[in-house]
C-alpha cells in the first residue's frame, strides 16, 4: 500500500512513463503526493495519463541524448526543479547471441544503456543534495537466466554498473543512487517479438502467469524515495513467490 503524503511536494521525473513500471510509478507517485513529470516516446500516452494524475507531460525517446536533455529541462521548468529521477524505460528482445539479429542486440543496448546514460546526463545538473535517483533494472542484472535472455542480461549488468558509476559521481554530493531489480514483472516488454514464436509466446505467458503486479514494483520505488534523506538503498531486489516455486 502506498502511504498517501509520503512524497508531499516531491518533483518526480518517470522516464518509460507511457506503460507498464513506468505508468505505474508515475501513478503511485503522484497518489503519494508527488508532481510527476512524464518522458516516453508516445504523445498521446503521455498526455492521456498526464490529464489522469495532473502531471506534465515531454515526449521523447532516450535514446536520442538531445531530445532527452530538451524534454528534462522542459519538464524541470514545469515542475519547478527535480528531487528525483525514475529511470524506467526498457525493452528486451529474446534470442541466443548465435540465433538473433544484430539489429536486436543495438536496440536492447540503445535503449536499456545508452538510454540510461542520455537519462543521467539530462538530469544530474538538476539533481542537488538530498535528490534522488533510482533505474528500475533487473533481477537479470544480477545473473544470467538463460542463452535466450543473455543480451538482455548483459545490458542489464551494465545498467548496474550505470547506478555505481553515479554512485561515485554525485553520490558525494548527496544524490542518493538506487537500484531496483525485480524479477518477472507482468508487462509488455517484448511486445516487438513475433508472437508466433514458441519460446517468445511461453516466456510471456510465464512472465504474465508469474510475474509480479507493476503496481507492486512501483510501491518499491515509491518506497525508496519516501525514505529520510540521510537513508540510502543501493539495491532493491525483488520477486514474486510464484517464480521461487
Amino acid at each position: 500500500m502506498i502511504a498517501v503524503g509520503a512524497l508531499d511536494g516531491r518533483r518526480v521525473v518517470v522516464t518509460g512513463a507511457s506503460s507498464g513500471i513506468g505508468e505505474a510509478t508515475a501513478r503511485a507517485a503522484a497518489a503519494a503526493g508527488a508532481r510527476v513529470g512524464l518522458l516516453a516516446r508516445r504523445a498521446d500516452r503521455l498526455e492521456a495519463l498526464a490529464g489522469e494524475i495532473g502531471g506534465e507531460a515531454a515526449a521523447a525517446d532516450v535514446t536520442d541524448a538531445d531530445a532527452v536533455t530538451g524534454a528534462v529541462d522542459r519538464l524541470a521548468a514545469a515542475l519547478g526543479g527535480l528531487d528525483a529521477v525514475v529511470a524506467a524505460a526498457g525493452t528486451m528482445h529474446l534470442g541466443a547471441v548465435g540465433e538473433a539479429d544484430p539489429g536486436l542486440w543495438r536496440e536492447v543496448f540503445d535503449v536499456n544503456v545508452h538510454g540510461l546514460l542520455a537519462t543521467a546526463r539530462a538530469t544530474l545538473p538538476h539533481l542537488t543534495d538530498g535528490a534522488s535517483w533510482v533505474t528500475v533494472s533487473s533481477m537479470s542484472g544480477r545473473r544470467v537466466p538463460s542463452a535466450a535472455g543473455g543480451v538482455y542480461a548483459a545490458s542489464k549488468h551494465a545498467a548496474h554498473a550505470v547506478d555505481e558509476t553515479l554512485r561515485r559521481e554525485a553520490g558525494p554530493r548527496g544524490v542518493r543512487v538506487t537500484t531496483v531489480a525485480p524479477g518477472f514483472v507482468a508487462t509488455d516488454l517484448m511486445a516487438a517479438d513475433a508472437a508466433a514464436r514458441e519460446d517468445v509466446a511461453a516466456f510471456r505467458e510465464r512472465m504474465h502467469v508469474e510475474g509480479l503486479a507493476p503496481e507492486h514494483v512501483a510501491a518499491a520505488v515509491v518506497h525508496v524515495l519516501g525514505l529520510p534523506p540521510e537513508v540510502c538503498v543501493v539495491e532493491y531486489a525483488l520477486t514474486s513467490t510464484a517464480q521461487q516455486r
